[in-house]
């Protein structure tokens, strides 16, 4: 069973608006959160984030400080190379690369990654 908690910074969002506070947990927060303008597809970067720490144990990005945290967000890729990683499906790796796209106009939709789930 999965429990989604911690809803406190939750918001309606108007399709197409972009915001601008730099909000979240170091650990999920999508590049363009720490550029000050995105929108939806921010969500979906940290459903990236939970999707690689489900698969492999470890976080994608990691630092000792906040800063650089962001530092490797922004600039570091994630490692795929690492166990556990060559031994799980292809489908599996391209679903997190697909979800941790920097370009959040290239990345992953909630629907396109929904539907990917479910075939």
């Amino acid at each position: 069973m999965l429990k989604a908690i911690d809803f406190g910074l939750s918001d309606f969002v108007i399709p197409d608006e972009r915001l601008n506070d730099i909000v979240g947990s170091a650990y999920y927060v999508a590049p363009e959160v720490l550029h000050r303008s995105y929108g939806t597809e921010a969500d979906v970067w940290s459903i990236g984030v939970i999707a690689y720490i489900l698969l492999c144990g470890s976080r994608p990005f990691w630092a000792r400080t906040e800063s650089g945290i962001f530092r490797a967000v922004l600039k570091a890729d994630p490692n795929f190379i690492e166990e556990p990683w060559p031994s799980l499906s292809s489908e599996a790796k391209d679903f997190v690369k697909r979800l941790l796209n920097k370009d959040p106009r290239k990345r992953m939709t909630a629907a396109q990654a929904l539907c990917a789930c479910m075939i």
